[in-house]
């Protein structure tokens, strides 16, 4: 058995040879950014930086992506919303067909209780909007006078 212990190598042993790499190939540049030692250490080369063609192709994918995710996350949270929008749309088969459309999308969220989340915001909204600002400043003030210790 032996006693040896495999220690990672040192950051500046695992640069790449092809070249200058960017971004600070150097050992301060490591412990600056630790993603660098890792792209050296997995033999990633750093010097050929990406072409602007598939970086363009990447942020369109991304954006597309993010995109599709927040329509339908609005499209099952706020499922009332797509309601109330059909509604006042002027009459004719197709604004008719898509209330119809929105009123059973929104009862069937409703019976899964995706509902929920966007009630309890509009409640907790509702309540903020009829606080009196001014019965809080004088609760704060009124509290935070009986905290202070008085001078007698």
């Amino acid at each position: 058995m032996s006693d040896h212990i495999d220690m990672p190598p040192d950051p500046a042993e695992t640069l790449p040879q092809s070249g200058p790499a960017p971004h600070a190939a150097t050992p301060s540049g490591f412990l600056e950014n630790p993603l660098l030692w890792l792209a050296a250490a997995t033999g990633y080369e750093l010097d050929q930086p990406a072409d602007e063609a598939i970086l363009a192709d990447q942020a369109r994918r991304w954006t597309t992506r993010i995109i599709i995710v927040a329509t339908l996350m609005l499209a099952v949270f706020n499922a009332s919303s797509i309601q109330t929008w059909a509604t006042t749309l002027p009459p004719d088969w197709g604004s008719q067909t898509v209330d119809a459309l929105a009123e059973v999308w929104t009862q069937r969220l409703g019976q899964l209780g995706l509902d929920r989340p966007r009630a309890v915001v509009h409640e907790n909204y509702e309540v903020a909007k009829q606080v009196q600002w001014h019965d809080v400043l004088r609760t704060f003030r009124f509290r935070h006078d009986k905290a202070q210790p008085q001078n007698q």
